[in-house]
């Protein structure tokens, strides 16, 4: 089994972060925490 991520995986998860945080955030902060969501724990 492989660990992490492909190149195309991983391409596609940050066009679909630019996407949420387009369409949602108003301000810097919204966009940062909406990022943050994205941080494993």
């Amino acid at each position: 089994m492989e660990n992490g991520m492909t190149n195309t995986e991983f391409r596609v998860l940050l066009e679909m972060l630019a996407q949420l945080v387009e369409s949602k955030a108003t301000t810097i902060p919204e966009a940062v925490s909406l990022i943050r969501q994205f941080k494993p724990e």
